[in-house]
């Protein structure tokens, strides 16, 4: 495990702790609005996450990023048991825990990706996902991860390439000079050939526009447009369904023709049998005439 850097808390922060662990296992709603928000049973407060026990799942909220925690006085008790979690003491570590595990990055908005946790630095989340292949995730952007049910396509492969690294800096630096998609949605989102720059900012070069770029505020990357894996993979379904329409094609046509050439076959045995019949009774009348003739032959001398 990579070493993690101490975080010093302020007085201020230690009693938003304090404040935080006395609503331990009530009910609370995490953010008043948008995909994040979330409500269920206040399950763990840690150093620097806190999990919510909702009615399906558990969501494990990095606590720098969440804006709101709010208690339903209404119904303060609950009878809401909570899942078996991992015992974790910070969000980098919880992660480390759900390694190899079908997860979900954030509740909703554009940086929301499911998929297997596949790899972990010091600073970043690698993912591999149906879509875009592996997506490299700056934990510092990450508000919030849960487990998810898994997906049969990828949960029991092991993706070719991913860059093993301690730090996301070390990511980018193998991305040089390649086609990458940076962010996953949003006004911040652009694709373009990635650009080493060695005052430790990057460039993105796509057509007549440059931007420059700083990795810290990068929230993802991944290698080639994004959908491009969903687009190779329906590509390659699409091949071998017509390949499959194809064989289905000439197993048709072959049985046509096997069944069309049965009563030219029957009509020929038929034509064959007829055949063999008159020449049967032909030599049937000949050796009867032939009898009788001797017959009458003999009839006479005896006359």
């Amino acid at each position: 495990m990579s070493k993690r850097r101490m975080k010093y808390h302020s007085n201020d922060e230690i009693s938003y702790y304090n404040f935080l662990h006395s609503m331990k296992d009530k009910i609370v709603t995490v953010y008043r609005g948008g995909p994040e928000s979330k409500k269920g049973k206040l399950a763990a407060v840690k150093s620097d996450y806190i999990a919510l026990q909702a009615e399906k799942k558990i969501i494990y909220y990095q606590l720098e990023h969440v804006k709101s925690i709010t208690e339903d006085t209404n119904n303060s008790t609950t009878t809401i048991e909570t899942e078996e979690m991992p015992d974790a003491d910070d969000f980098h570590s919880l992660i480390g825990q759900l390694m190899n595990q079908s997860v979900q990055f954030n509740q909703g908005g554009p940086e929301s990706k499911k998929g297997r946790l596949v790899w972990l630095g010091d600073d970043y989340a690698a993912l591999n996902t149906n879509e875009d292949g592996v997506v490299y995730f700056n934990i510092h952007h990450i508000k919030s991860i849960s487990k998810h049910e898994p997906d049969l396509k990828i949960e029991g492969q092991t993706p070719s390439g991913v860059l093993e690294a301690d730090y996301l800096s070390e990511v980018f630096k193998s991305l040089t000079h390649k086609w990458v998609s940076i962010n996953r949605g949003g006004p911040e989102a652009i694709e373009g050939i990635l650009v080493d720059n060695a005052d430790g900012h990057y460039t993105i070069v796509k057509n007549q526009e440059v931007l420059r770029i700083y990795p810290f505020h990068i929230k993802s990357i991944s290698l080639g447009p994004k959908g491009s894996y969903k687009k190779e993979d329906e590509k390659n379904e699409h091949q071998n369904q017509e390949d499959s329409d194809d064989t289905d094609q000439k197993e048709e046509v072959y049985s046509s023709s096997l069944i069309s050439s049965k009563p030219y076959s029957s009509s020929s045995s038929s034509k064959s049998s007829k055949r063999s019949l008159k020449s049967s009774d032909y030599q049937s009348s000949k050796s009867y005439s032939s009898s009788g003739s001797k017959s009458s032959s003999k009839s006479s001398k005896r006359s």
